[in-house]
């Protein structure tokens, strides 16, 4: 039984470092302490993704997913991300919560990583693929051919699901959840006029080898 409350882990991710310097070519957009919060705890209450799991935070930046699954009870978490300043923080920011012993941050790029299949569940905010069309598919690639479960936030649009749910089915995977939410984008770079922008993004609960876990799955 999960004794941490939503508010209580969602505070907890609220005192880690973000990363100051970040990279627009990678798109680079920090998930915040509550979503990130929302999504795990969604994932642990809902379907039991977490509790005794071995779980990878692809492109993990600071952390953040990774950080809070160990919270959550993950057996192992592996962060995986293509900077190491981006892994030093990481690494911080698993002392500071205490969860050093059971966090490992690896460096390595999505489309030249190699990893056996086995991880129960991956958490992933890729790149949207705005500066570099196709840069979120590499990640879901990565994520379907690892894990038996795959959270992965995408852009919203009628176009853009579509086109997702073709290419999970191609890729073996079950579309078993769909939520729309805000995302909040803050200014992060010059061209940034806003102090803070929302976009709609979906995030996807994607099953594969059978592995419905509960779930709802989409037709």
């Amino acid at each position: 039984m999960l004794k941490l409350k939503l508010k209580e882990l969602e505070m907890t991710l609220e005192q880690i470092e973000r990363i100051s310097e970040l990279d627009v070519s990678l798109e680079q957009y920090p998930t915040s302490p509550s979503i990130a919060a929302a999504i795990l705890f969604a994932a642990e209450m809902e379907h039991g993704d977490i509790a005794g799991k071995l779980v990878c935070d692809l492109g993990c930046g600071d952390g953040v997913f990774g950080l809070g699954a160990a919270i959550l009870g993950a057996r192992y978490v592996l962060g995986v991300d293509v900077q190491s300043k981006a892994l030093k923080v990481s690494h911080k920011n698993a002392c500071t919560l205490s969860v050093e012993g059971k966090t490992d941050w690896i460096l390595g790029d999505v489309s030249s990583l190699e990893m056996r299949s086995g991880i129960d569940t991956i958490f992933t905010n890729p790149p949207f693929g705005i500066k570099k069309r196709g840069a979120d598919l590499k990640f879901l690639r990565k994520a379907l051919s690892m894990a038996r479960v795959t959270y992965s936030i995408h852009l919203a649009g009628e176009k853009n699901r579509a086109f997702l749910k073709d290419t999970i089915q191609q890729l073996g995977g079950s579309l078993t959840q769909v939520e729309t939410f805000q995302f909040p984008m803050k200014r992060l770079y010059k061209f940034h006029h806003k102090e803070i922008h929302f976009i709609n993004v979906d995030l996807y609960r994607i099953c594969t080898r059978g592995e419905l876990n509960g779930g709802r799955e989409e037709r």
